[in-house]
């Protein structure tokens, strides 16, 4: 998908530095073609690899479970774990003979054997395999495995395992799973060292995995509602956001992912919020751990402001942002009627100042976020009133020139901003 993305981006900027003079036509469908071709081709024998290592792996347990009955034991921990250890001799010999694709398929079928291995010989010794701490042993192999090679397939599996293994401990109540952060830390890491995005992209996907399985646990432990944990959520989001800005600066990928994933949480999050129903008290932990989340938040943007990274009405939009967003809990209690309307009308505000900050800091994605988020608070609140107060013929007919004008009007003030922010980022 990334790829597809870059490709459409490339595209655009070639026909713009085509019209300047700055590249040639010819020129310009050589650097297309060689962007098209490369990723595809550099990527299909891994892929066909990988495959193929899965099938071999699913031959190796496919035989063990046909002979079960007529294998020793003493055959039968042979097979396994000699397959196991003929992988991972494969891929280290692979590896040295500069065959990188062959050797991630490899280390992927030893870790995939391994896993069969847990199961199959816990049968022979009849040990439970529903432990979690055989979902932890496996993601710990995975893992070093991945350190080992390095492996990048090894290390998105240990990201995978790391959430398996999380969700599979039942803790007792108000205890919240903290030890999935410590495999979690090791692998992203290793991604930060590999410079692998996919593996920003599973660490902030597996957090926010565990984030809303630990929604109970985490209100349990801190005798927290539904309202407060969303709002410290949305804290934390904004604070992703905000270092974002900082790791743009020494890598443009990563820092634009992670822009990405707070814009899509902390507005996703703030959105919630004026649809959930309000409760009527506030915790004394939650006046606590928002109080350190707005002073982190107010030094992000004290540090980034002074760095000339944020301009005064962008500091000012991430302060309401997460000053609203932090304290909704205290505002539903105090005036819970004036709530739904004051949210409502923060989000659109909000959602223009989202495309004034995507447009003052060249991000296409914040420039389309903000307009998303406007268009659909709007039509939020359109069926949300118009809706009640109008008869079915009415409601359908008046609905659908609002909706054609609305788009309509969108469009074109998306397309003159869009074209202002490419424009600028070509010059």
């Amino acid at each position: 998908m990334w790829q597809r993305v870059y490709l459409q981006r490339l595209k655009h900027d070639l026909e713009l530095w085509i019209e300047r003079g700055w590249v040639t036509p010819q020129n310009a469908e050589a650097i297309l073609a060689s962007a098209s071709g490369e990723a595809t081709v550099r990527r299909i024998p891994q892929l066909l690899a990988l495959f193929g290592a899965v099938l071999i792996g699913f031959a190796a347990m496919s035989f063990v479970a046909a002979n079960w009955a007529e294998l020793s034991k003493l055959t039968k921990l042979v097979l396994l774990m000699g397959a196991m250890w003929a992988a991972y001799g494969a891929a280290f010999v692979l590896d040295r003979r500069e065959h990188p694709a062959f050797a991630q398929a490899a280390i992927v079928g030893g870790l995939a054997l391994f896993g069969a291995n847990i199961m199959l010989i816990a049968q022979i010794y009849h040990v439970s395999a529903d432990n979690p701490g055989w979902l932890l042993l496996w993601c710990l192999v995975s893992l070093a495995s991945a350190w080992a090679l390095p492996s990048r397939p090894a290390l998105g599996l240990a990201f995978l395992l790391a959430s398996l293994w999380s969700f599979s401990v039942t803790p007792g109540e108000g205890q919240v799973h903290w030890s999935f952060f410590l495999p979690w830390a090791a692998s992203l890491a290793l991604a930060l060292r590999l410079n692998w995005l996919s593996g920003l992209h599973l660490a902030i996907l597996t957090t926010c995995a565990w984030a809303a399985f630990s929604i109970d646990p985490l209100s349990a432990a801190l005798g927290c509602g539904w309202n407060e944990i969303a709002a410290i959520y949305l804290v934390v989001s904004v604070l992703l956001w905000l270092g974002s800005l900082r790791v743009s600066a020494t890598s443009m990928r990563f820092g634009s992912t992670m822009e990405a994933y707070g814009i899509v949480l902390s507005f996703g999050l703030f959105w919630v919020l004026q649809a959930m129903p309000p409760e009527h008290h506030v915790s004394g932990s939650w006046i606590a751990i928002i109080t350190i989340g707005i002073v982190a938040v107010a030094a992000f943007l004290l540090r980034e402001w002074k760095a000339k990274r944020l301009s005064t009405r962008d500091a000012a939009g991430f302060a309401a942002l997460a000053g609203f967003g932090a304290l909704y809990p205290a505002f539903a209690a105090a005036v819970p009627a004036l709530v739904p309307w004051l949210y409502a009308g923060l989000f659109i505000a909000l959602g223009v100042w989202l495309v004034a900050y995507g447009s003052g800091q060249r991000s296409r994605f914040a420039l389309n976020a903000g307009f998303a988020a406007f268009a659909g608070e709007v039509l939020y609140l359109y069926f949300e009133t118009l809706g009640t107060l109008l008869d079915t013929a009415a409601f359908f007919a008046l609905g659908g020139v609002i909706l054609i004008a609305g788009a309509y009007a969108l469009a074109r003030v998306r397309k003159r901003v869009v074209n202002a922010v490419d424009e600028g980022s070509a010059e």
